[in-house]
């Protein structure tokens, strides 16, 4: 859930409720989630059905025993429950891997929230005032693993899982739940949901028993702002067996409902703060729009009937909720102490990528250790290689030979070190083609280090008789006999882009779409790498509209292109998206993945052209091209020597493609000096530095050193 200051920020309040609702992020996918999982699974609908009728029992002894309490002494109030909470950070190095102190901030909002020590407590309505709730329930990170390990709660991994997609298998982190409260922090989730969890006795399994949250809905700082802050607020209610206060659904103002809590009014729920026109479900009876289980985005509070039935759950023994305060766990989980904890050593390609590179080529590899602060890092590599600040948290390491190696980091503090090894692939380097090269298909198999990936079984790309654009042959994928959701790759050889500065790289294709339906979208892209495969890049990714305007157009029966106007020719070296120029080892791959409901039409491949020009040593050598010093500390100079009045751009770019600057000189003449970072704006890392002379491409790689 969202929080605003009503009082204090009125205008903000109406732009962030605009935005939250025009934006595709929903608040909350819990009962979505849940029904998913019923709907799959009946036998669980039933199982839960006896679950509730347990709970229900659970929650009339415990009111029981909470008015058997009553009047006596302030020794037998009632107790203040303890939940240890571990956060789980999938990541693959980007946003998603949120701070230490963002984590930190989630806990206070949190533990504010339930306390009823929120700021905007005093913005609640008159008429619930009396019943908002100190709910009397305290997180606190866990200092100690399942192993007994020192944790300061929070872990991090290095997982593509990241982009969530609900699949069971993705809870492999998660710690007993019986005594942990385990929250995942990953950067999307199918159907886009801000998070989700599971009821008590929901759960499809034990580990699956754990709340899931977008990383920029996580505490007000960092990736996210106050205006987010309470989503786990309202998901950690759920995880209490809260319902939506206007019921199981996750669809506020459609019908008057009841969650069940004899305190909340009757209610539609509400997607804005409409506190001046809440009583639509009982005239005269106003809705609790600012609970934290609204939508309302102005939530401050739980009520009293809340507390109680959140009480009940952690009292009950469905999901071992009973077990997460007791004095026992609380010892085993460490929920009392302070964290001082040895670091845990990990780290990663920076920017992100793989650990396949080509041989000669420089990997810069980032620190993204975790556990404990860091006083000192230590780099070393099995490799004859160089490491250019083996002391540092951010390093480069060159690779000259191809093999495979080890690289190890060593992290240390007061409390102890941490060693990580991993290894490094280094594929050769050099380029299968340095000059012009045409591929037709017209020998009965693949040139060499070309290959077909198949990765969904069945049919994929082949060679073909009759169809092309030239001679006899083409390459063809049936799309009409493939699996949905198929995936197959046809993929190059390497092709030289550093001496070749001004080539051209051209394909023809022809295709056909089974038809104009929207759920009819098969996905065709060519994507390129620079590190012999390691990581890949969209190049070309246009729509099977698109794709098939101009070609083969819609059709159900099996298509095959009779004409050359069917045939459509794509200069890949033109598109915005292509970024290789000044890379010796360029390889690429044109994949194709069925449409999802498995109506696909027949795509074909031909006359894939790599046609070279001057080589850029020549331009180079003509051109005085050169960066000094090289690696830098901070700025580097760029001399160019013009014998006549030349245009000049020059653009810095990272490894990925992205322009970080780009500056037009203007027309240049003799001998000229070019500051590049002056600014000290470049952290350390891998650059490309590019001159555009007279239209003339050429790139040179800057290494930044501080």
């Amino acid at each position: 859930m969202k929080k605003i200051v009503l009082l204090i920020l009125p205008f903000l309040l109406k732009v962030s409720v605009t935005t939250a609702q025009q934006g595709a992020v929903k608040p909350c996918y819990t009962d979505e989630a849940i029904e998913e999982h019923f709907r799959a699974n009946p036998e669980a609908r039933a199982r839960y059905e006896q679950t509730k009728r347990q709970f229900n029992q659970d929650y009339a002894n415990f009111i029981l025993k909470q008015n058997q309490q009553q009047g006596k002494s302030a020794a037998s109030a009632a107790p203040v429950y303890t939940i240890p909470v571990v956060f789980h950070i999938l990541h693959i190095g980007g946003a998603e891997n949120i701070s230490d102190a963002q984590i930190l901030n989630q806990m206070q909002v949190l533990n504010e929230d339930y306390a009823k020590l929120n700021a905007d407590i005093v913005n609640t309505v008159a008429s619930f005032t009396g019943i908002a709730a100190d709910a009397q329930i305290v997180f606190k990170l866990a200092t100690l693993d399942p192993n007994g390990n020192c944790t300061n709660g929070i872990v991090r991994h290095y997982d593509v899982n990241t982009d969530w997609t609900r699949n069971m298998s993705h809870y492999v982190y998660t710690w007993n739940p019986q005594r942990y409260m385990n929250v995942y922090v990953v950067k999307s989730i199918t159907n886009n949901a801000a998070g989700y969890t599971f009821k008590p006795g929901t759960a499809p399994t034990t580990a699956a028993d754990c709340i899931v949250m977008l990383y920029n809905y996580v505490g007000a700082i960092g990736t996210s702002n106050a205006n987010n802050a309470n989503t786990l607020t309202h998901e950690a209610g759920h995880w209490f067996n809260l319902s939506h206060t206007w019921g199981n659904t996750n669809n506020p103002g459609v019908a008057c409902g009841d969650d069940g809590i004899t305190d909340t009014p009757i209610t539609k729920g509400y997607t804005s703060c409409a506190l001046a026109s809440s009583s639509v479900c009982n005239a005269g009876i106003a809705e609790n729009v600012q609970n934290y289980m609204d939508y309302s985005y102005c939530s401050t509070m739980f009520t009293d009937g809340q507390k109680t039935y959140m009480h009940a759950a952690l009292n009950s023994a469905i999901a071992g909720r009973n077990n997460l305060s007791t004095p026992a766990n609380l010892a085993l989980t460490g929920a009392l102490g302070t964290a001082n904890c040895a670091p845990i050593a990990d780290f990663i390609p920076n920017p992100p990528g793989s650990f396949t590179i080509c041989s000669g080529q420089t990997i810069t590899m980032r620190d993204f250790s975790y556990n404990g602060t860091i006083s000192s890092y230590s780099w070393a590599s099995s490799a004859v290689n160089t490491i250019a600040t083996p002391n540092n948290s951010i390093t480069n390491i060159t690779f000259p030979n191809p093999g495979t190696y080890s690289v190890s980091l060593t992290v240390s503090n007061s409390q102890g070190s941490n060693t990580v090894v991993k290894n490094v692939t280094v594929l050769n380097g050099v380029p299968n083609f340095t000059t012009t090269y045409s591929e037709s298909f017209e020998n009965a198999t693949l040139p060499p280090n070309w290959t077909v990936l198949n990765m969904g079984g069945g049919t994929t790309w082949q060679r073909v008789s009759g169809p092309a654009s030239d001679g006899t042959f083409s390459y063809k994928l049936d799309g009409t006999i493939s699996a949905p959701n198929q995936v197959d790759i046809l993929e190059t050889g390497s092709y030289d882009f550093l001496n070749n500065q001004g080539a051209i790289y051209t394909f023809k294709y022809a295709y056909a779409r089974y038809s104009a339906a929207a759920a009819n979208a098969d996905v065709f892209k060519v994507q390129g790498s620079s590190d012999c495969g390691g990581t890949w890049k969209d190049i070309y990714t246009p729509t099977s509209s698109a794709l098939s305007t101009g070609s083969g157009g819609v059709m159900t029966s099996p298509f095959t292109p009779t004409s050359t106007a069917q045939w459509k020719l794509f200069t890949l070296t033109n598109h915005p998206a292509f970024v290789f120029f000044g890379n010796s080892n360029v390889k690429f791959r044109f994949y194709f993945q069925e449409s999802p409901n498995g109506f696909a039409n027949n795509m074909y491949l031909d006359e894939i052209n790599f046609t070279g020009s001057i080589g850029v040593n020549e331009l180079t050598k003509d051109y005085g091209f050169a960066l000094l010093p090289n690696p830098a500390n901070n700025s580097a100079t760029l001399k160019l020597t013009l014998s006549t009045a030349t245009d000049v751009k020059v653009k810095i770019m990272d490894l990925s493609g992205r322009i970080l600057n780009e500056q037009h000189y203007g027309s240049l003449m003799g001998e000229q000096t070019l500051q590049l970072n002056q600014l000290d704006r470049l952290s350390s890392g891998v650059y490309l530095v590019q001159a555009s002379v007279n239209g003339a491409i050429l790139n040179k790689k800057l290494i930044i050193e501080h």
